[in-house]
């Protein structure tokens, strides 16, 4: 079946092919290890190992390599998977150590896949325009991980769903706003650990699946229509895989990828990434702040994050939000000296003097917050929001029907994930809970 081409798409692809002609603007970047630990130039950033996978779920997006783009984290777990498309609970390398080498810009971390007789040096050194990636192996790889192991790294989707993409200078695309791919069966290996039996029920549910890649070749510039996400990944050795990860997981990223030749061991994977960076780009100032607004008494401080290249002025205001939409100053006062942590500096905005009753927002350097009150009641009801939103969303594990009311009806039923009710709901512990609730009428029920 054709699918009709939208004229927005056209558009963008458009526009990629005539960015392609333009001069990369961040051809000569040059990036230096920080005493933090990270490769770090003006606008762009990588981090490796800044911290690790949790020991149980492993499917947080903030480890391995990450690369943080004109502000934006736009790529994270970096490293390498069994999977072109991981997820929560799969087998994730160990980290022995890591090194960031100053004298030589380059960032090193020591992993190893222990029950798999995998070893290896994840590499990520500066070079012009970039940063050289590599996979370097301590021996050639296993037969049995041979078309299973390779170097990911993961792109976020908010980010770049809707942006375009072109393949070796070529072949343009869309990344997909929804996945569609088709799937193949890939089982697990024969001596991976073995998992909890709830771990492989949620994989049988799943059919032991993954998507095809939707894109390939060994060149790859991602957001080409986008100066602020635009980066380009070329691989001397395997090709590049484009993956959407969404097609297995709620939370996945789109996954470039680069399987591990057999028989190679020294740069086994060679990347070279080069992102587009704005030249003397610094990041706009975020300002924090209680969103649900301050009692007239109380201390008013508001926090603002800065670039430590940003040159800014020295005081902020507090508008006050009047009857017809419009806003008047209500309150200037200068801000601290900045005081440096990790990424940025940090100055703070004291506005305790403004007591008046009524709707503010702050405003520094052209940025402005959300509306907040300051007003006697305005915690009086802020414990309402965390019983009934955020902590009914946690208890992912029971299904809680809210029954009784002031009124004789009920409210709402909190719910678990399907899969959970799929993986639970059988067993032994699961049927005594339903059994028990069917005789005493309690108000928290198994799964069902």
């Amino acid at each position: 079946m054709l699918i009709p081409f939208r004229p927005t798409q056209l558009s963008i692809l458009l526009t990629a092919i005539f960015a392609c002609l333009l001069p990369v603007a961040g051809a000569d970047i040059s990036m230096k290890v920080t005493d933090n630990g990270y490769l770090d130039t003006q606008g762009f950033s990588i981090f490796l190992y800044d911290s690790t996978y949790h020991p149980v779920f492993v499917d947080q997006k903030n480890t391995a390599m990450e690369m943080i783009l004109h502000g934006h984290r736009i790529a994270t777990n970096g490293d390498v998977r069994l999977m072109p498309t991981p997820e929560q609970w799969d087998l994730v390398a160990t980290l022995k150590a890591r090194q960031p080498d100053k004298a030589n810009n380059r960032l090193n971390a020591n992993l190893a896949f222990p029950t798999l007789d995998l070893s290896y040096t994840l590499e990520v050194v500066a070079e012009p325009g970039g940063v050289r990636v590599s996979i370097n192996l301590d021996k050639p790889l296993p037969q049995k991980l041979a078309g299973r192991a390779g170097f990911n790294l993961e792109f976020l989707p908010s980010i770049y769903m809707g942006k375009a993409y072109l393949v070796d200078g070529t072949k343009a695309g869309i990344f997909p706003r929804t996945p569609n791919d088709p799937m193949i069966k890939v089982l697990p290996l024969a001596d991976e650990p073995k998992k909890a039996y709830y771990l492989e029920d949620w994989d049988k549910a799943k059919g032991h699946t993954q998507p095809l890649p939707f894109a390939e070749g060994k060149s790859i510039t991602l957001g080409i229509d986008d100066p602020v996400a635009r980066v380009n990944v070329k691989s001397d050795t395997a090709s590049l895989m484009l993956f959407d990860g969404r097609s297995r997981a709620q939370n996945g990223w789109f996954v470039l990828r680069s399987l591990i030749p057999s028989g190679k061991t020294t740069g086994a994977i060679v990347w070279h990434i080069r992102p587009d960076v704005i030249p003397n780009w610094t990041r706009p100032p975020m300002i924090a702040h209680s969103q649900v607004g301050y009692a007239p008494g109380f201390s008013k401080v508001a926090v603002l994050e800065l670039d430590p290249k940003y040159n800014g002025p020295k005081t902020a205001k507090v508008l006050r939000l009047t009857e017809d939409g419009s806003y008047k100053q209500a309150f200037e006062g200068v801000i601290t000296a900045s005081t440096p942590w990790l990424r940025y500096v940090y100055s703070k905005f004291d506005f305790t003097s403004v007591k008046d009753p009524g709707l503010y927002v702050i405003e520094y350097a052209g940025q402005r917050t959300a509306p907040f009150p300051i007003a006697k009641d305005a915690y009086a009801n802020i414990w309402q929001d965390s019983l009934d939103h955020h902590i009914a969303a946690q208890m992912d594990h029971v299904s809680v029907l809210a029954k009784a009311t002031a009124y004789g009806m009920a409210l709402r039923t909190w719910t678990m994930p399907a899969w959970r009710r799929s993986s639970e709901s059988n067993s032994t512990a699961g049927i005594r809970l339903r059994q028990r609730t069917a005789s005493t009428k309690e108000e928290i029920t198994s799964p069902e």
